[in-house]
């Protein structure tokens, strides 16, 4: 199983080191295609941009608010691709601190695996130093939709 990162999770050290912690269930994590880079891509094309790389999933790092465009939403269900939002301690941080993101995710990184090899359709995952929080797409999209 492939995990792609966003535009603003590209660092190597973080993928060489969450592809080494999820070798054991079968997952490696690959940085954003180079093609796609300083383009602007727009938020709706990234999870077709993650099907087309054979992701099952994208990884972001996220502050306060993920996927507040209904649009961005329809299109992870329209691409079948599930997120993993990582979230940050505070907005002032710049260039998050790798062996934070490691340790915020390697407590789940089974778990999550084993959801996304299980289901049929795209899942939120949010995890924080308080834990995680899992959810269909379809239902965040359903709760901001009405």
């Amino acid at each position: 199983m492939k995990i792609l990162s966003d535009e603003d999770t590209i660092w190597y050290e973080l993928m060489e080191r969450l592809t080494a912690l999820g070798v054991p269930y079968g997952c490696s994590f690959a940085s954003f295609p180079h093609r796609y880079r300083g383009r602007r891509i727009p938020d709706e094309q990234v999870p077709e941009i993650c099907r087309s790389e054979d992701a099952a999933a994208l990884i972001t790092i996220n502050f306060k608010d993920f996927a507040s465009e209904l649009v961005y939403l329809q299109a992870l269900l329209d691409s079948g691709v599930s997120v993993i939002v990582l979230r940050q301690p505070n907005s002032r941080v710049v260039t998050p601190d790798v062996d934070y993101q490691v340790a915020l995710i390697e407590p789940h990184l089974r778990y999550i695996v084993r959801r996304l090899e299980r289901t049929d359709e795209p899942l939120l995952f949010v995890i924080n130093k308080s834990g995680r929080r899992v959810q269909r797409v379809q239902d965040l999209l359903d709760r901001r939709s009405a």
